[in-house]
């Protein structure tokens, strides 16, 4: 099976972008230093064509613009969720499955950004949502009861892979199995779903978040919810019962596509169990990887396909079982 990369910004305002000046862009071979043209995939728009027209330079990159705090809800002791005031043209970019942002207290250095999925923009508003699991510094520096403002640099858009399934599903049943704060980038998808007249079923596990905070969320859309649990910490597996779920639910109710949101643990019992079960239906996931950078230079976030392919997957928009299907 051929492999299908596309990069999540190509096309784009960014693109192309530092990678282009490094010979490592993800799908132009001639800026890749090769000599023929020969696109991994066309989008519609000449990379090296673009590239040479800014004079062979990279295009501007993403900015940091100050964001104001509207309003601070504690979920738990481990979670919060920030109402943060944004410009409209930000909110409507932010507004796709998988944007996210890197997100820091305004007062702290440039290095304690971290990448923060969108539970929800309003363009009107010009504002997001943005779920928060208080886990180390960067995080705890978020939490701060005095904080009023912080600095967000995006947009972002590859927090979840799998994006052309969820895109091109239309007036058929989904199922969305999320975990944790892996809630948060759910909501999106769903919201794309119905947009297209989908039937959405979401299953929620509190896990470590130690709340379904983003169940509101979901009954506004119109979703369908099912509150079970999904994961065994102990086992690191699926629980029985989620296994037989999904499992009659992709036989029985005629499941076009299944998501998964939580971990990488996650993903790949459910891609697995796909794959033996049904596996016409399409599978899409939240993207778990260390994002660090988010423009492909640090690393952080190079993965393997099932093939040893390295890919950098802040950027790379693929199957995502070709990375959690095993030998598949």
């Amino acid at each position: 099976m051929q492999q299908v990369l596309n990069c999540i910004d190509a096309g784009t305002e960014y693109c192309p972008c530092f990678l282009a000046e490094t010979g490592e862009c993800l799908m132009c071979s001639q800026l890749q230093r090769k000599t023929f043209c020969d696109c991994r995939n066309w989008n519609g728009v000449c990379i090296y064509q673009e590239y040479i027209s800014n004079r062979s330079q990279k295009k501007e990159h993403r900015k940091a613009l100050p964001g104001r705090i509207l309003k601070r809800e504690v979920i738990s002791d481990s979670v919060i969720i920030l109402k943060i005031q944004v410009n409209k043209t930000l909110a409507r970019e932010l507004s796709q499955p998988g944007a996210y942002v890197f997100l820091k207290n305004i007062k702290d250095p440039n290095y304690f950004d971290a990448p923060m999925s969108i539970m929800s923009a309003d363009e009107r508003e010009a504002s997001v949502d943005v779920a928060i699991q208080i886990k180390g510094v960067k995080t705890r520096a978020l939490d701060e009861f005095n904080i009023t403002e912080v600095s967000l640099r995006g947009p972002y858009w590859n927090g979840v892979l799998g994006l052309k399934y969820i895109k091109g599903v239309q007036e058929q049943k989904a199922l969305l199995v999320t975990r944790g704060i892996g809630q948060a980038p759910a909501v999106p998808v769903a919201k794309k779903l119905i947009l297209a007249g989908n039937s959405v079923e979401v299953i929620l596990d509190q896990g470590r978040a130690g709340a379904n905070f983003a169940e509101k969320y979901f009954r506004e859309l119109g979703c369908e919810i099912k509150i079970k649990p999904v994961f065994d910490l102990k086992t690191l597996t699926l629980t029985d019962e989620i296994k037989e779920y999904i499992r009659q639910s992709v036989l029985e109710n005629s499941i076009k596509l299944v998501y998964s949101s939580g971990s990488d643990k996650m993903h790949e019992g459910i891609c697995r169990l796909l794959l033996s079960t049904a596996p016409d239906v399409f599978f899409a996931c939240s993207n778990g990887a260390s994002f660090c950078c988010g423009e492909g230079v640090c690393g952080s976030c190079h993965t393997r396909t099932t093939d040893g392919t390295r890919i950098k997957t802040c950027k790379t928009q693929l199957n995502p079982v070709e990375i959690f299907g095993g030998g598949r």
